[in-house]
């Protein structure tokens, strides 16, 4: 028979299961490919209307209670709907080990959602509900994350139930980063923050994850002149991102560089970040403006890593 995946979304009511569903369909190619099978086993504030799943072509099931969901339910609904794929909205109180599913449908991903405002009181009185929720996904997401001030020790909760999945953090601007400011390689806290080669990688990925926190700050390194533009140059360095064959340059803008520099040069750039509008980008962006630039002595750019 033709395979068909399963993709299980769980976590505790009111957490954003529906919303993260939603904008899956919404936004992935593959999901537009053909007939979703929606199977959802509790119902919360967000709804799917009907011309929401009309126009993405969703079948939806509801689940009453935990005993209706079984492989035989699940070959019935395949042979009804001729799905492409199945997403499975699950109720955080059912037993996984329970489920059952035909052996030509394999459960791609499991993500679980963790809404951060409540996980401390949650866990605290629902530890067992949280170790089913955890144990078996393959990414958990903190949501709600602005204000909260314990998700490294979230972070290492999950981690004693879960050593293999991945965990990220979503704040108010939908931005998805698996970093904390404990995770950084330098002080977070100082007005002026030098960074070594190895932390460029690190920091490239926060400051466009979370630009505002370093706003009114002094960043200190050493860089590459990529390209010289009619106000502005490109500036940064060639990072190593998986493997050998995927080196990729990671860069900025940077403005009011008053000093002389040419196309190879390799500088020390002191500069404050800056979120606006780059006729480059043709969007806002994290663009630097440049303190100070000094000329270093000729190097070639050697390749960093993650």
């Amino acid at each position: 028979m033709v395979e068909v995946p399963i993709f299980i979304v769980n976590g505790l009511i009111e957490s954003g299961k529906t919303t993260l569903i939603k904008e899956i369909i919404e936004n992935n190619v593959s999901y537009q490919a053909g007939a979703t099978l929606l199977i959802v086993c509790e119902e919360g504030e967000v709804e799917y209307e009907e011309a929401w799943l009309k126009e993405y072509e969703v079948n939806l099931h509801q689940i009453e209670k935990e005993t209706d969901l079984s492989a035989e339910l699940l070959f019935k609904l395949d042979e009804k709907y001729k799905p492409v794929q199945i997403v499975l909205e699950y109720n955080s109180f059912y037993t996984m080990e329970n489920l059952e599913f035909p052996e030509y449908m394999p459960v791609y991903q499991q993500v679980t959602l963790i809404d951060a405002s409540t996980f401390g009181l949650y866990f605290n009185n629902m530890r067992q509900v949280f170790n089913n929720l955890v144990k078996l996904s393959s990414l958990i997401i903190f949501n709600r994350c602005d204000g909260v001030t314990d998700l490294g020790l979230y972070r290492r909760q999950i981690r004693a139930l879960n050593q293999e999945c991945q965990i990220g953090f979503e704040g108010k601007n939908g931005q998805l980063t698996s970093m904390l400011d404990e995770d950084l390689p330098y002080d977070i806290t100082k007005d002026t923050i030098i960074l070594e080669d190895t932390d460029y990688p690190t920091w490239y990925i926060d400051v466009f994850d979370n630009f505002e926190k370093y706003l009114g700050k002094t960043i200190k390194f050493k860089t590459f002149v990529r390209d010289i533009l009619e106000d502005s140059i490109v500036v940064g360095r060639n990072v190593m991102t998986c493997c050998e064959d995927d080196i990729q340059f990671l860069g900025y803008e940077v403005k009011n560089v008053k000093e002389l520099v040419a196309i190879g040069d390799c500088i020390f750039l002191e500069c404050e970040v800056f979120h606006e509008y780059s006729n480059i980008a043709e969007a806002e962006v994290v663009i630097l403006h440049a303190k100070k630039v000094s000329k270093l002595a000729k190097e070639e750019d050697s390749v960093l890593s993650f």
